[in-house]
């Protein structure tokens, strides 16, 4: 059974009829490719036994629903954030966005702010510094905003957290201490964490696929444009387990499936050298043909939607994508839904030492 079915591009008539019948009919456009549409069909969460199951195949698991009244509790801060990424996105400054959230807060301490001039994506990056009873515990902590995409068409924008130098990957050694601290960076700067952070039907899921302790991490605040989303990809980071991607305010439509599923759906025949070859042009991305295949081309999204791999997410559904190697990563592509720029968090998920409090998670409940 299918989560979401796929129109083909130029169905207009289907897609109007469909909306007669009271069907939510998504177009699929992103950067300007025209890749059909989307009709949601199954919403039935899965038990644990097959979350687990599609967990350990290195299949995305999708959560409908999973956030419960989360983000309507949070529907305040939710609507503040939009509010701030219309800014932002007509010239905004990003420092002072955050100095008006955080200008309450005595310990996170702002450091300075750059811009990377040999990255046309960046705009600003905003450092603070953790402080305790006047002592540093916690340096150069900062908090990245993005476009999404180095194309003018897609305005779609992104804030991460993180840490250290980003061009000697210093975030992936970072201590439970800092890591910390970070996740504290992004959920006083932006409430609305709690509806995931303190969704315990989540937590529970969690701890039972990943069988130890753990943290959500390296957290980005996703503004998702109508015309934009992020292209085919994976998160297969040394020490990362996987992803929680979740939906607070509005729609996107996602493509997720396992590398070695998609490489034998990239393959000319299911020999096991056409899909290996398949996989070794994935992690090369120099093929160019390829790219377009993966994400401008209406009759694979197709042929991806026929075979499981095409959802639609919604305020407060959740979809999880493992990372447990290379090779064994759910690959996803995103496209945002929608006449209006929606609200997304994505935390990965990192283990931690037994012994080291959550400190910046709240109680679930």
């Amino acid at each position: 059974m299918y989560t979401a079915r796929h129109l083909a591009a130029g169905a207009d008539g289907t897609a109007r009829a469909l909306r007669r019948r009271g069907r939510a009919v998504w177009p699929l456009r992103r950067r300007d490719a025209d890749l059909g549409f989307a009709v949601a069909v199954d919403r039935t969460p899965p038990d644990a036994a097959r979350a687990l199951a599609r967990w350990q195949r290195s299949e995305a698991v999708f959560l409908p629903g999973m956030l419960g009244q989360g983000p309507a509790r949070h529907a305040a801060a939710i609507a503040a954030t939009l509010r701030m990424f219309d800014r932002l996105r007509r010239g905004g400054a990003f420092l002072a966005e955050l100095d008006r959230r955080l200008r309450a807060d005595h310990e996170l301490r702002y450091a300075g702010s750059t811009k990377d001039r040999n990255d046309p994506r960046e705009i600003e990056r905003v450092f603070v510094d953790a402080e305790v009873d006047g002592r540093v515990v916690a340096k150069d902590l900062w908090a990245k905003l993005t476009w999404i995409a180095d194309d003018a068409c897609d305005r779609s924008l992104r804030i991460r957290f993180s840490a250290g130098l980003e061009q000697l990957e210093e975030w992936m050694q970072a201590s439970d201490l800092t890591a910390g601290w970070v996740d504290q960076f992004a959920a006083r700067a932006f409430p609305e964490c709690d509806a995931v952070l303190r969704c315990a039907p989540l937590r529970r899921l969690l701890a039972q696929l990943l069988q130890r302790p753990h943290r959500l991490s390296e957290r980005i605040v996703y503004n998702n444009a109508p015309n934009g989303g992020a292209v085919f990809h994976h998160d297969a980071e040394p020490g990362q387990l996987g992803v929680v991607f979740s939906q607070l305010e509005g729609h996107t439509a996602w493509l997720a499936l396992g590398k070695r599923r998609l490489a034998a759906l990239l393959a000319n025949d299911r020999s096991p050298r056409a899909v290996q070859r398949a996989m070794d042009a994935l992690d090369r991305g120099d093929d160019r043909q390829l790219y377009r295949r993966l994400n401008r081309d209406a009759a694979f999204t197709a042929r991806l939607a026929a075979h499981g791999a095409l959802f639609v997410l919604r305020a407060g559904d959740v979809i999880l994508l493992p990372s447990q190697g290379i090779d064994d990563v759910a690959w996803h592509s995103v496209i945002a839904l929608g006449p209006r720029p929606s609200l997304a968090h994505s935390y990965g998920l990192f283990p931690r030492e037994a012994d080291y409090p959550m400190a910046a998670d709240p109680e679930p409940r």
